[in-house]
C-alpha cells in the first residue's frame, strides 16, 4: 500500500463499510503512486509507515509522497475541551473530519492560503470512528507557540502578528470563522517576498462555522480567541498593544469603516475576556474543593499516606522510585499541576522507606523538550522544585537554580537520576544533547544513556537499562541491535529496561501487532537472558501488563506524573493486570535472598492537584512480584 494515494485529477470519496475516505486531487505532474488507500487495513498501516513526530494534540506520521512534492503530515482527529480526555480520539459519526476536509478544498478554490490537502479517512471501530487527516507537510513551518518561545525582536513579532492578521481576514472575507483559534493552529513560514517578514497559514479547521458576511463583533471574537490562547499558555505579555495594531492594521488593510466596527465592539469583547478569566479562576477551585469533599466522603483522612490493604515493604536491599511524562507548567503551580502532587508523594514515600534511585521515564520537558532560551527556567520548574528532596545542588551551574529549592541541604537526601527521553524531549533539534550534557552542570547526579541503550550497575546485582525509544523508533535494525547489547552487558541477575513509550501495546491501549514493541521484545528474545521489569510512560495513566512467554516480564505504564487522561488499556487486552485513570508513580524493591529474592513493584497513587497533598496523602494501590525468570509470583490491589 502506497500511502500516498492515487494520481486523481479531481478529487474522489471512497465509501464502503465501516470505511470512508476523500482524496483531493495530486499536484499537477507529480509521478503517480502505485496503489492507494482502499480499505480499512490500508488505513491502519498508516500508523506504521514515515517517521513518527510530535503533534499539536498528539503524534503524527510524517510519510514521504512523491505524488505531493514531498511529504505528508498524517494527524489523527482528536477532540479537544472537556470531552477530550474522556474520548481521546473518538467519535459517534465519521463526517467531521470529511466535512473539514471538504471545506479545506473550498476554501483554497477560493484563494484562502491552507496547507494543500491530501486525504481524509474515517475508520469504523466498535461503536466509534476514528480519523485521520492528511495534508503536504511544510517543512520550514513552525506554529505560533514555537514562534514565540524562539524569543525573536519586537520587530519580528509585529511582523508575525501582521501575518497572522491578514490570515485571518481572508479566512473572514471567504464567509468562515475559525472557531478554535490559538497558537497551535497558526504556521509561520519566513519569506523574502516582497520583503523580509513571516508567511502565516492557518490549519484545523474542524471547529470552524459559515456565515454568509461575518459581522464585526463575530470577527473579532474569533481573534480574541488568540489573545485567550497567549493568556492561557503563558504568553500574555507577547500581547502588546503594537503587537495587537498591527495585527489589525494587516486586518483592515486600510478600510477604515471595518477598523471603526472593529474597535466599536472591542469593549463587550474585552468584557467577555474577564469573564473568561474569571471562569477559568472559579472552575479550578470548584474542581479543587469537590475533589477534596469527595475524598473526604470516602473516608480519607488528613496525611493518610499508606493504604491500610497494601502495608510498605520492609528490608528492601535497594529501593528507587519511577515516574514519566512530568515536565509540564501551568499557571497557579502550586494548586493546580499535577507533577507537584506527584513529586509531594513521591518526596513523601521516600521519608517513609529511603529510596537509592531515582528514574525518569521521558517527556521530561513538555511540549516541545529545552532550547538555549527556556533552559534555566525549566530546569528551576521541572527539576529543582519538584525534586528537591533527592537533589544535590552543587554542581557549576547549580547557584542559576539552587533557590528554586524549597527544602534545606539538610532536609534532602540526594540519589541518582537516571532519565530517558520522551516523544516531546526530542522537538526541538538541541533539546536531547542539552539534557544530557548541559543539564549535569546543574544536577550532577543526572544521568543519561549515550546511545540507543545503555546499561548501568545500581548494586546488590540490579542492572537498571536505560532503552532510547524516540529517536530511531523506526528502525528496528539499530533498536534490536542496541539493546542485545546492553542485555549482554548487564551483569544482572537482575535486569529493569527503564523506556518512555511501552511495548505492552500500542498508542491506543489494545494490543501490538508490530512495529517498535515487536523489536524489543524480539531482542529480549534474542539475546537470552532474563529481563523482569520494564518501566514505560507515555500513556498518562497508572497500569501493569503481565507479559508471558518468550519474554516472561512485568511491564509498568507509569506516565501519569504530570496529569491524567487515555488510553487506558483495551478490554480485550489480554496481558493488562491493573488500569487506573489517576497521578502517580511506582516504588520498586529488591527484598530477600537466595530462593526468595525478589522484586516488588507498587503503584502508588497521588491526589490530583497538590492543594489536596495536605489532608489525603498518596496511597498504594497495586503491588505486584516478580521473580527471577521475569514470572508474577503474587499481586494484590485494594
Amino acid at each position: 500500500m502506497d500511502p500516498c494515494l492515487s494520481d486523481l485529477s479531481t478529487s474522489e470519496t471512497i465509501r464502503s463499510f465501516g470505511l470512508r475516505v476523500r482524496f483531493a486531487p495530486v499536484l499537477p505532474g507529480a509521478a503517480p503512486p502505485t496503489r492507494r488507500i482502499s480499505s480499512a487495513r490500508d488505513l491502519d498501516a498508516l500508523d506504521q509507515a514515515g517517521t513518527r513526530i510530535a503533534g499539536g494534540r498528539g503524534p503524527q506520521r510524517h510519510i514521504p509522497c512523491v505524488s505531493w512534492g514531498g511529504a505528508l503530515r498524517v494527524r489523527s482527529g482528536r477532540r479537544g475541551g472537556w470531552l477530550g480526555p474522556l474520548l481521546g480520539d473518538r467519535y459517534l459519526a465519521p463526517t467531521r473530519v470529511l466535512r473539514e476536509f471538504g471545506l479545506w478544498l473550498e476554501l483554497r478554490a477560493a484563494g484562502v492560503d491552507l496547507p494543500q490537502p491530501a486525504f481524509a479517512a474515517s475508520r469504523r471501530h466498535g461503536l466509534f470512528w476514528r480519523s485521520k487527516f492528511a495534508s503536504v507537510d511544510l517543512p520550514e513551518a513552525i506554529d505560533g507557540r514555537a514562534l514565540l518561545e524562539s524569543e525573536g525582536s519586537g520587530r519580528e513579532l509585529h511582523a508575525a502578528a501582521a501575518a497572522a492578521g491578514k490570515a485571518l481576514r481572508s479566512l473572514h472575507d471567504a464567509g468562515v470563522l475559525h472557531g478554535d483559534l490559538h497558537l497551535r493552529n497558526l504556521l509561520f513560514e519566513r519569506t523574502d517576498n516582497p520583503h523580509p517578514g513571516w508567511r502565516c497559514r492557518l490549519i484545523d479547521l474542524d471547529s470552524a462555522s459559515r456565515r454568509r458576511s461575518p459581522s464585526p463583533r463575530e470577527r473579532l471574537r474569533d481573534g480574541l480567541r488568540l489573545a485567550r490562547s497567549l493568556e492561557k499558555t503563558g504568553f500574555g505579555d507577547a500581547w502588546t498593544p503594537r503587537v495587537q495594531a498591527a495585527g489589525l492594521a494587516a486586518y483592515c488593510r486600510r478600510d477604515r469603516d471595518l477598523r471603526r466596527d472593529l474597535l466599536g465592539a472591542t469593549r463587550r469583547e474585552r468584557a467577555r475576556l474577564r469573564r473568561h478569566r474569571l471562569g477559568w479562576r472559579l472552575r479550578r477551585l470548584l474542581a479543587g474543593g469537590l475533589s477534596a469533599v469527595a475524598l473526604f466522603s470516602a473516608g480519607c483522612s488528613p496525611q493518610a499516606g499508606d493504604n491500610a490493604l497494601i502495608e510498605p515493604v520492609k528490608g528492601a536491599r535497594h529501593s528507587m522510585l519511577a515516574v514519566g511524562d512530568t515536565g509540564r507548567t501551568r499557571p497557579f503551580a502550586g494548586l493546580f499541576e499535577g507533577q507537584l502532587s506527584v513529586s509531594a508523594g513521591m518526596t513523601e514515600e521516600a521519608r517513609r522507606g529511603p529510596v537509592d534511585a531515582l528514574v525518569l521515564l521521558g517527556d521530561n520537558f513538555y511540549w516541545d523538550g529545552l532550547g538555549p532560551a527556556n533552559l534555566v527556567p525549566r530546569i528551576r520548574t521541572n527539576l529543582v522544585r519538584p525534586y528537591c528532596h533527592f537533589l544535590r545542588l552543587d554542581g557549576p551551574r547549580s547557584p542559576e537554580v539552587a533557590d528554586a529549592c524549597p527544602l534545606p541541604i539538610e532536609e534532602r537526601a540526594p540519589v541518582p537520576i537516571y532519565a530517558v527521553l520522551g516523544n516531546h524531549d526530542i522537538e526541538r533539534a538541541e533539546s536531547p544533547r542539552l539534557q544530557r550534557e548541559v543539564v549535569p552542570e546543574f544536577l550532577p547526579d543526572w544521568t543519561m544513556g549515550r546511545g540507543l541503550a545503555k546499561a548501568f550497575e545500581l548494586g546488590e546485582g540490579l542492572s537498571l537499562i536505560l532503552l532510547e525509544s524516540e529517536p530511531r523508533i523506526d528502525y528496528r535494525e539499530e533498536v534490536v541491535e542496541a539493546l542485545r547489547a546492553a542485555i549482554r552487558s548487564a551483569q544482572g541477575p537482575w535486569r529493569i529496561i527503564a523506556v518512555h513509550r511501552p511495548i505492552a501495546t500500542d498508542d491506543n491501549g489494545t494490543p501490538w501487532l508490530g512495529g517498535y514493541p515487536s523489536f524489543v521484545r524480539d531482542a529480549i528474545e534474542a539475546e537470552g537472558l532474563p529481563v523482569q521489569l520494564v518501566l514505560a510512560a507515555h500513556h498518562h495513566n497508572l497500569q501493569a501488563f503481565e507479559l508471558g512467554e518468550p519474554t516472561p516480564l512485568l511491564q509498568l505504564g507509569l506516565g501519569s506524573g504530570a496529569r491524567a487522561e487515555p488510553p487506558l488499556a483495551s478490554a480485550d487486552h489480554p496481558d493488562v493486570r491493573f488500569s487506573r485513570l489517576a497521578l502517580g508513580f511506582a516504588r520498586i524493591d529488591l527484598v530477600g535472598r537466595g530462593e526468595d529474592e525478589r522484586l516488588i513493584a507498587t503503584l502508588i497513587e497521588a491526589p490530583p492537584w497538590p492543594l489536596l497533598s495536605p489532608f489525603v496523602g498518596a496511597r498504594a494501590v497495586a503491588r505486584f512480584e516478580v521473580d527471577r525468570g521475569g514470572r508474577v509470583r503474587a499481586s494484590r490491589t485494594p
